[in-house]
């Protein structure tokens, strides 16, 4: 069993608008990265809001998936991962964190991740492009303790630091694994993309 949480709680202060609510074809950001999260081998999807959250469960209001409020999420990422983790079902054997903005994240590529991991060779499976590394990561939830004591805005990498030798890196062409929605240029270049 694997549980998703969906960083999407984030103020967007370099973009100075909510980007997960930003426009991308007849859906939101936060949308896409859902659905595409929807269309793979997962046995559960919990999104964390915080800033604008109002707006952000309407967008996402007709799927099935668990929405779970941060209320100090201006304290950083990692108090966004924690209410994540108080939120997903204790019998998942992993954990995929993902980021509500980065749509451009393939279902294949959310597939081969699955698949690493269900392998049960890695304490942590990570994307990688171009030698990058990327994002979503999966951890085993035997990882849960350690997730649950992270503190500030560097949310699991120092976990991904302290167990790099138990941890893969899957190669994979999708540059949606490092593209990600952080200032104006990021926007442009994203709508670009899709057109």
């Amino acid at each position: 069993m694997i549980s998703a949480i969906v960083l999407a709680a984030g103020m967007s202060t370099r973009l100075g608008k909510t980007k997960q609510l930003l426009s991308i074809g007849e859906q939101t950001i936060i949308e896409r990265v859902i659905d595409n999260l929807l269309a793979v081998d997962l046995d559960e999807v919990v999104v964390v809001v915080g800033h604008e959250a109002p707006k952000v469960k309407k967008v996402l209001n007709n799927r099935d998936i668990k929405i779970s409020y941060n209320p100090d999420y201006r304290s950083g990422q990692s108090t966004s991962l924690i209410r994540g983790l108080q939120s997903i079902n204790n019998k998942c054997s992993g954990i995929l964190c993902a980021l509500g903005d980065q749509p451009l994240v393939k279902a294949k590529t959310l597939n081969r991740l699955i698949v690493e991991f269900k392998r049960g060779q890695d304490l942590i499976v990570v994307p990688e492009y171009k030698e990058q590394r990327g994002n979503p990561v999966i951890f085993d939830s035997q990882l849960k303790p350690e997730m649950l004591k992270l503190e500030g805005d560097q949310g699991a990498r120092t976990l991904i630091k302290k167990y790099h030798v138990q941890s893969k890196r899957v190669r994979v062409s999708d540059r949606g694994v490092v593209f990600d929605i952080d200032t104006k240029v990021d926007y442009h270049q994203l709508l670009k993309q899709l057109d």
